[in-house]
């Protein structure tokens, strides 16, 4: 509902004339506020309107919400807010931002503008986004999430009922023109069946401190990459239940914005590497619930927008909506997941293998990759950069890495998702103990066996760049090859080749084994 008409603010703010500038002011809108960007400066307005979670109807609370959100940025986007600027009119009508003379009608937040080609949805398109910078935003927000304020008595159970059955009712007011009410209304019943099966780990999760102060609105088009830095701007202001929130639950709008562009592949490697550095694999459960809610946001967020838009924009704003509407729903469909296991020397190219199929498996956002050289430093509390003191290179302790690894696969396999264990495995009885657990948990087992020639070990190994292996040098893959590995029974895979033909290989593999099951492996 919209409270007050701010026509004339917004026409104001939209004329170069008004900043002194000759250039066009390119003017963005969503449901709740007003974007004006000019060559050097942003300003944001809030949209004078009443929602079940946002409410911005006076000009007293639109003022609190740029207080808030200036104050939220200096944590995710340092540097970025210029300050607070009342909007005023003077006793001759004129609308100025600034100064003291007339009466403060609004209030707008002044930004410094981010150059487009730092816009991470512009980098993306550009293709100057790939997987090294998926592993930094997933690095600079596990840091983020560490540090932030924790609530034990936040989220849990009923709120993120309280939010589905919010979402379902917002998004029900749009079933004539937009959405599928039978579709909606199964999707809302799997949301909650879903929360139900999973309250106690959802509650564990409280207890246990990773609910805390969270971005609330990550988004590629609200995250920047400037001085080798991310910026996650524009965080939630308006309303504290969508910011005291499960941290996997902000990393899922990620991975959901990534899923809904197409870029799996990318979701796969973010995902999997804030788990390297923050060992929350057993969060898991609830990626494909969290995602499907935050999918189903942005779809009566751009539902929302087409009562505002006009022609070409309300056209695009629909196919939008139903977009989100649609990848929701899709998040909820169970897919029969399939463990793979990827073994081979040191440098041999298996956890090459392992990250370029991980995002091939559903459900999104891929595969859990479970690497023994990640098990090994998550145990002794080492980041994955660290070096592992080499005392610690013993059958007992190895012994325990396996044990983890099957452990952290077994538990994602119960939840449906596609497992792939990526190790050594030069060892027949982990290879056996590997396959034993695809019976266990009632999966299609697939063994892939990675080869290449020593000269080209030795090269990969040699120019190893952000990988948590240790062994950097020939001498340790020469000494490798006195390893006793037994007969190898499962696919073995040349990769000395291009990496494109060692994956067509592998997925020609995968989709043996799968069938006319519900794939695992998407087309």
């Amino acid at each position: 509902m919209i409270f007050q008409t701010q026509n004339e603010i917004v026409k104001v703010l939209s004329d170069p004339a008004f900043y002194g500038v000759q250039n066009p002011v390119v003017v963005k809108q969503s449901h709740i506020s007003w974007l004006f960007l000019t060559d050097v400066y942003a300003y944001k307005l809030k949209r004078a309107v009443l929602y079940p979670n946002v409410d911005f109807s006076t000009p007293e609370k639109r003022r609190l919400a740029c207080v808030s959100e200036m104050k939220r940025s200096t944590v995710y986007a340092p540097h970025l807010i210029e300050g607070i600027v009342s909007v005023r009119r003077l006793k001759n009508g004129q609308i100025v931002l600034g100064g003291r003379q007339g009466e403060e009608v609004d209030t707008v937040l002044k930004m410094r503008r981010i150059p487009d080609d730092c816009l991470v949805e512009n980098m993306i398109e550009n293709g100057t986004f790939d997987r090294f910078e998926a592993m930094d935003m997933a690095e600079q927000l596990a840091d983020l999430h560490a540090k932030a304020q924790t609530f034990h008595h936040k989220w849990g159970p009923e709120e993120l009922k309280r939010i589905i059955l919010e979402i379902e009712s917002i998004s029900s007011l749009f079933c004539a023109d937009l959405f599928d009410k039978k579709h909606l209304d199964s999707w809302t019943k799997r949301c909650l069946d879903n929360v139900n099966a999973h309250a106690a780990l959802i509650q564990f999760r409280q207890k246990a401190g990773h609910v805390r102060k969270c971005h609330g609105e990550l988004l590629l088009s609200n995250i920047a990459f400037e001085d080798g830095h991310f910026l996650f701007f524009s965080p939630v202001e308006y309303n504290e239940a969508l910011d005291k929130t499960d941290t996997l639950y902000d990393l899922a709008n990620l991975t959901m914005d990534l899923e809904y562009r197409g870029l799996r592949r990318l979701a796969n490697i973010l995902f999997n590497h804030y788990m390297a550095y923050t060992n929350d694999m057993a969060g898991f459960p609830l990626m494909s619930l969290y995602q499907s809610v935050r999918a189903m946001r942005r779809a009566h967020v751009w539902a929302k927008k087409t009562t505002i838009l006009k022609g070409i924009s309300r056209r695009q704003a629909i196919r939008e909506a139903r977009g989100y509407f649609d990848l929701a729903c899709h998040f909820m469909t169970p897919f029969r997941p399939i463990l793979i296991a990827c073994g081979g020397l040191s440098g041999s190219g298996k956890s090459r293998v392992a990250r370029e199929i991980g995002g091939l498996m559903n459900p999104a956002p891929g595969a859990v990759i479970v690497r023994d050289d990640i098990v090994r430093k998550q145990i002794l509390g080492l980041k994955p950069e660290q070096t592992l003191d080499p005392t610690y290179a013993t059958p007992a302790f190895e012994k325990v890495v396996y044990d983890v690894l099957r452990q952290q696969a077994r538990a994602a396999l119960a939840q449906g998702s596609c497992v792939i264990i990526d190790a050594l495995f030069y060892n027949s009885v982990e290879r056996e103990a590997a396959k034993f657990l695809s019976k266990e948990a009632n999966v299609p087992f697939v063994g892939l066996w990675m080869e290449a020639p020593l000269e080209e070990r030795t090269r990969r190994v040699e120019k190893r760049l952000r990988n948590p292996s240790d062994v950097r040098r020939e001498c340790e893959l020469v000494s490798q090859l006195n390893l006793k590995t037994g007969r190898i029974t499962w696919h073995r895979i040349s990769t000395a080749g291009a990496k494109e033909e060692t994956i067509r290989q592998v997925v020609r593999i995968l989709k043996k084994y799968l069938k006319g099951d519900l794939k695992a492996v998407k087309e």
